[in-house]
């Protein structure tokens, strides 16, 4: 699971999911460590209780679940980053609470953990993890050498910086980057893998299945 969901169908580079923090505040390598360890635990937790506990809660209900874990990870991360290191928190700006409702603890709950045992929708949430964090920790890293010419708060003497690159141009320009590399890579090793990791996560909304908020919203004033 680790090599399929980490690797080969790498949630941002391959899936595009929760790209937005990766492109925007993935601008140093401390940044991208709390974003990383927010992102890590969110998942985790709401995989696990959504397969233990939310299995047969409607679809709409349990989203609204999955932003209460997600901010009741990111709300104390708030506060300590606040309160002992400012520059830091400055650095994520918005990006850090919108992690709270992040559409990739969405997307995998409902599309595995609800369907699944709570084992295995640990090993998913694990997975995805190290696929999404590691693409966070090598962006930043690139991005704090090209554009500050520093590398955990330490200058860099022989790098000029590019600013740019501290912007979220660059940060998209570094992902497509990343992203060509990596199907290259995949190609050329894996090809036998090449059309499965194309297949992306999809949320259709428009069956009305029962369960889910289109369902509940259209027969809420249902004559009977």
């Amino acid at each position: 699971m680790i090599r399929l969901g980490g690797y080969l169908r790498n949630p941002v580079l391959v899936q595009v999911i929760g790209i937005c923090p990766v492109a925007a505040a993935a601008t140093s390598l401390a940044n991208s460590l709390v974003l990383s360890v927010v992102f890590s635990v969110s998942l985790i937790l709401c995989e696990i209780i959504a397969s233990l506990m939310l299995k047969k809660t409607a679809r709409w209900i349990r989203v609204g679940i999955y932003t209460i874990i997600g901010a009741a990870v990111v709300f104390p991360t708030m506060f300590l980053l606040e309160k002992y290191s400012t520059a830091v928190f400055s650095g994520l700006g918005i990006y850090l609470p919108l992690m709270a409702m992040s559409s990739f603890n969405g997307v995998h709950c409902e599309k595995y953990a609800v369907k699944h045992s709570v084992k295995e929708s640990f090993y998913d949430a694990v997975a995805s993890s190290i696929g999404y964090c590691g693409v966070l920790l090598i962006v930043g890293i690139i991005r704090e050498i090209a554009g500050a010419g520093k590398i955990a708060g330490f200058d860099i003497a022989p790098v000029k910086g590019l600013s740019g690159f501290l912007m979220p141009f660059g940060g998209m320009i570094v992902i497509g980057l990343l992203a060509a590399f990596h199907k290259q890579r995949v190609m050329k090793t894996k090809r036998s893998h090449a059309a499965d990791i194309e297949k992306r996560f999809v949320l259709d909304e428009s069956a009305d299945e029962e369960g889910t908020f289109t369902y509940a919203v259209k027969n809420r004033f249902k004559k009977k």
